[in-house]
């Protein structure tokens, strides 16, 4: 038993005389004495195969060189070193994508405040573009543009709408006498009543100096807009309060209706402002020939009080 645990030199290698008892023995045995495929006799137990994989698995407590098979195919194994300066890269790349992605976040966020702050420009221009800066209401540009756009729906929808064209009796006077200041203040509130004589739909704007226009739109009666105008007279005639003095202007108003009185804006305005003059020329006679009576009523209670 000890001699087949020796070992017998044979050629340049060594083999265990087991090894050498096992393939006698293997030999004389019938269908087995074939040549070795992939290392396991032809025929061969499985437990035959178990054990020489066994035999050729390594012994525990001995270490290899680490080594780390990358996924991809046809790559060769590198070493922990390798994929060690390899995850070191990764990171590095990594973290300068995150740094990168801050400062695009960073550029991003004044991009925008840069964009807020330029649209907010932008909105207050076009306001001081189409807004009278004294009344806040719209001025001559933005009423035609209005206009226009009312008068297409108009058409499309066979309605009807009117313009008011307002001009302040007295403010003249006013301006002479009180100075640019307490004028502009007065022009201010008269614009004021005037947009809370019109409907909501509607559009009161200034035109120019001591004038106004009123866009009444979806109109279904020309007597709607007479209404309106009447209601806006009322409201100018009433007395203004301005740093403690009383001051009263009147208003001369002219009415033009689309289609009756024209089909363009321009044609519509003309109209409208030919209407007022005729209204303003109207009211001086009318006041004129109130005088009159007035001064007649005067005389005569006078010559009957001397006689």
């Amino acid at each position: 038993m000890y001699a087949a645990a020796q070992t017998v030199k044979s050629g340049p290698k060594y083999v265990s005389a087991s090894s050498l008892e096992v393939q006698r023995v293997a030999s004389n045995v019938p269908g087995l004495n074939q040549k070795r495929t992939n290392g396991i006799l032809p025929g061969a137990t499985v437990g035959w195969a178990e054990t020489d994989s066994i035999r050729r698995a390594p012994l525990p407590g001995i270490a290899r060189r680490h080594s780390v098979v990358p996924s991809g195919p046809g790559r060769a194994p590198c070493s922990l070193g390798d994929a060690l300066r390899e995850l070191a890269l990764a990171e590095q790349r990594l973290f300068g994508a995150l740094r990168e992605n801050e400062s695009l976040k960073s550029n991003n966020e004044h991009l925008m405040q840069a964009l807020d702050e330029a649209s907010r420009r932008a909105v207050a221009a076009q306001r001081v573009a189409h807004h009278d800066r004294l009344t806040g209401l719209p001025n001559r540009l933005l009423l035609i543009k209005r206009l226009q756009l009312a008068i297409k729906s108009a058409a499309q929808r066979h309605r009807q709408l009117a313009l008011l064209f307002i001009d302040l009796d007295g403010f003249k006077t006013v301006n002479d006498r009180y100075g640019h200041t307490v004028a502009d203040r007065l022009l201010s509130a008269v614009g004021a009543r005037i947009a809370a004589g019109v409907r909501a739909e509607d559009i009161a704007s200034r035109y120019g100096g001591d004038e106004f226009v009123a866009l009444i739109s979806n109109l279904h009666d020309p007597a709607c807009a007479g209404s309106i105008a009447e209601k806006i007279r009322k409201h100018i005639g009433e007395c203004y309060s301005i740093d403690g003095m009383e001051i009263h202007v009147g208003a001369s108003i002219g009415l033009a209706v689309y289609p009756d009185d024209g089909e363009s804006y321009d044609a519509l305005l003309r109209y409208a402002d030919a209407a007022m003059f005729r209204d303003k020329a109207t009211r001086r006679a009318i006041s004129t020939l109130c005088e009159i009576r007035s001064c007649r009523s005067v005389g005569s209670q006078e010559r009957l009080t001397t006689s």
